[in-house]
């Protein structure tokens, strides 16, 4: 509405100051020249100031799952900007999901927080809105409405969870395809040495006891042979 009184009040003095001829015309073409300024002072207010609306925050919480391709390895990734003091994060919030969807750059801000309970992505926007309906029929068309202000993505992932740079996340899939072969054979002689040294303990252990140390040495070693590559890519 503020814009149609601006431009009716235009026209007005226009045509009032045009045919002006006596003192009560030239009055009435004063005031509509005082509506035209003050309309035009309150849409610059809406404009530059916000006037008429207030900041409303939305959150939501979405459950992470691994950004990369592999059921084995708990992954966020993302892509450095810049100099790298700025990120974007690729990150998937179902197993359905084919691509990693990416946080955007504007007003958003990323935050990581490593060892926590649940794997989930918290994001809060903020937004203008109108303060309320008579703010939102004056100023329907000279302001955006759910205009955000800001973004702020909190990632929380587990202990087990690796957060890496595109760059560090392909540089590990090409050390573990290499090192594959050497790592299963050194996989075996630990597991066979963990069995034995049990062995020794206790000669009368069945072999429901024994496919348990099996299985706990074998996660034992993939624990460690995962932390030398992983020492090795970020370092």
């Amino acid at each position: 509405m503020i814009f149609a009184i601006t431009i009716i009040s235009v026209l007005a003095f226009a045509l009032t100051n045009i045919f002006a001829k006596k003192a009560w015309q030239t009055i009435l073409s004063v005031i509509f020249a005082a509506i035209f300024l003050v309309s035009l002072g309150f849409i610059t207010a809406n404009d530059h100031y916000h006037y008429g609306m207030k900041k409303v925050t939305e959150t939501t919480t979405q459950t992470l799952t691994s950004s990369a391709d592999s059921k084995n390895m708990n992954l966020l990734l993302y892509q450095p900007l810049g100099n790298g003091t700025e990120k974007v994060y690729l990150y998937k919030t179902n197993e359905s999901q084919k691509k990693p969807k990416p946080t955007g750059t504007d007003h958003v801000t990323n935050v990581v927080k490593k060892d926590q309970a649940n794997a989930q992505l918290q994001t809060a926007k903020t937004y203008w809105v109108y303060k309320n309906d008579t703010a939102k029929l004056w100023f329907g068309l000279s302001s955006k409405n759910h205009q955000l202000v800001k973004e702020k993505n909190t990632f929380n992932v587990k202990k087990d969870w690796l957060v890496l740079s595109t760059d560090q996340a392909k540089k590990l899939a090409k050390l573990v395809q290499t090192n594959k072969a050497s790592m299963q054979t050194a996989g075996t002689a630990f597991v066979q040495e963990k069995v034995k040294a049990a062995m020794m303990q206790n000669p009368t252990m069945d072999q429901a006891a024994q496919q348990k140390i099996i299985q706990q040495a074998t996660a034992e070693y993939q624990q460690q042979a995962m932390a030398k590559i992983i020492a090795e890519v970020t370092k």
